[in-house]
């Protein structure tokens, strides 16, 4: 088994240079050999059937296409693992995020073909997608000229302009619409959605994934490169897949290739390339990239669009407050039953009218700080809001409470908050008087601590200031829910000319309620307590 363990140890040893979600995807997939079967006849049939395949453009014109070594590993995590006794694959669905030009639509194109032809799969469908035909096409055409170096006469294959049909086993290869409300009835047994990036919601995705529900190791494969909506479908599946490298979430049948830059490299540095370009000098050039880069300097308009499609980075405008990887490092699932009898502090961001609100506990244990928060949302916000498909997507994932109407419903939060107090005692409540009169005379008739927390710039600058410093030394543990970290990454700060800041969001749907929530518990609490916060960062 050490040939296919290879990639992987050189990845999780340093041996070859990788981002740090590479290396979890790595040690992860080495820690299957000792969960499931690996079976290696399998993935060395499917390694077999692509290199019958022909390139056809460029310098590899005519050449075999023979993997490399990250692209074997690619296959063999997905076609090598299975549950033990069973002839049922492990992996059903595929998330590869790669650079432009390295390849990945060709090693795609390939594994649709066999799934056509060689996977012992009778009728099979495999489909196309894309967030517009066009895009579709292009992987259809070269797939179509892939088969022409196996079937030169077209003796096997019937080509059609938007189908490829092989009768040897009553199979199709079609483009798709990219509406997805014409593509019920299919019976997909593998589909491709090419650059999701661009897709504007899961609709397409949903729709592909139910029309594989009669079919044993079905595969449904996104492809794409960064992009710049943070708010859509891809980001917030590509969150999910992080999420399960992270060991937050659990679901073997995703399997998960990220190759980005880490947050903290300097994309000039042609030493950070290979990370989002595994790829390098066979089908992407270091020339290249050093020319895409030199542009970028010398006008920094072309910077985001030089570092979202030559790095693979979700850029925006903005600077990142606190880096997600050091979130998630710091994130678990916290159940309050733990924390019995302890003391805690709140803080209650109450959204104005019809969006989302959170309430975040602190819970002061030893040396750490611990955060759970929750979020609220009224019904009317998963159809009528910019943020419906997030929204949506957490509700299902039972992320956030859905209240009735078009409106906030405070009860809630409030009931919550007598809920909690039965476990665990409330010190102070830190709230926005605001928007808030009539539940804080709710919540006051209920005996509970109300302390209102001005909103005002100075007010939140120690406890904005001391959240980072507090994170930045491992110090809190957030309770493991990605709204939290979404809303961290839609926080700008914002100076006064004396130095004092406070979280603000650049844009009305980015959200940063939770944010201001814990800041609120937390500043809460430094108001009250005795607390030596000497130590720098």
């Amino acid at each position: 088994m050490e040939k296919y363990k290879q990639y992987a140890n050189a990845v999780v040893n340093g041996d070859i240079v990788a981002c740090n979600y590479v290396k979890l995807a790595c040690k992860r997939y080495l820690e299957w050999f000792d969960k499931y079967d690996f079976r290696k006849e399998k993935v060395e049939k499917v390694i077999n059937f692509i290199s019958k395949l022909k390139h056809y453009t460029g310098s590899h014109n005519g050449k075999p296409f023979k993997l490399l070594p990250y692209q074997e590993w690619i296959i063999y995590s997905i076609f090598g693992f299975y549950y033990r006794g069973s002839n049922r694959r492990v992996v059903n669905y595929v998330y590869i995020e790669l650079a432009r030009k390295n390849g990945k639509t060709a090693l795609i194109m390939a594994i649709c073909l066999y799934m056509l032809i060689a996977d012992g799969e009778n009728a099979s469908e495999v489909e196309l997608v894309a967030n517009s035909a066009k895009q579709a096409t292009i992987g259809f055409k070269m797939a179509s000229i892939f088969l022409s170096s196996i079937d030169k006469k077209g003796k096997y294959f019937k080509r059609y302009r938007d189908s490829i049909r092989f009768d040897t086993n009553n199979s199709v290869l079609q483009v798709l619409s990219s509406d997805a409300s014409g593509n019920d009835g299919y019976n997909s047994y593998c589909f491709c959605l090419d650059e999701c990036h661009a897709q504007p919601d899961s609709k397409l995705w949903d729709v592909m994934v139910s029309s594989q529900g009669m079919r044993h190791n079905a595969l449904g494969i996104i492809i794409t490169t960064a992009g710049y909506n943070k708010f859509g479908f891809c980001y917030s599946y590509r969150q999910t897949c992080l999420n399960i490298l992270n060991g937050l979430a659990e679901d073997d049948s995703q399997f998960a290739a990220i190759y980005t830059l880490d947050e903290g490299d300097d994309w000039s540095d042609s030493e950070n390339w290979i990370k989002a370009n595994p790829s390098l000098g066979i089908t992407i050039l270091p020339e290249y990239l050093e020319q895409q880069v030199r542009k970028a300097k010398n006008n920094s308009v072309l910077e985001v669009g030089v570092r979202t499609k030559n790095f693979n980075q979700w850029v925006s405008s903005q600077d990142i407050w606190i880096s997600n990887d050091l979130l998630l490092s710091n994130s678990k699932d916290i159940n309050l039953e733990d924390y019995k009898d302890s003391f805690c502090y709140m803080g209650v961001d109450l959204s104005a009218v019809s969006d989302l609100t959170a309430l975040s506990i602190l819970i002061p244990n030893n040396d750490k700080f611990i955060f759970k928060t929750f979020y609220y949302l009224p019904s009317s916000c998963l159809h009528d809001n910019s943020n419906s498909e997030l929204y949506k997507e957490w509700a299902r994932k039972k992320l956030l409470k859905i209240t009735d109407g078009n409106v906030t419903d405070y009860d809630y939060v409030l009931n919550d908050i007598l809920r909690v107090n039965k476990t665990i005692y409330i010190s102070k409540i830190g709230y926005d008087s605001w928007n808030a009169t009539q539940w804080a005379i709710d919540a006051t008739e209920k005996s509970l601590p109300l302390e209102p927390f001005s909103q005002a710039l100075g007010n939140f600058n120690r406890p904005t200031k001391e959240l980072e410093r507090l994170i930045k030394m491992g110090k809190v543990v957030i309770d493991n829910n990605e709204i939290t970290r979404w809303c961290f990454a839609n926080v700008t700060l914002k100076y006064d000319h004396n130095d004092n800041c406070k979280p603000v969001k650049q844009e009305s749907q980015q959200k940063i309620d939770g944010v201001i929530a814990m800041i609120q518990a937390l500043g809460t609490y430094l108001s009250v307590a005795h607390y030596d916060n000497s130590i720098d960062i």
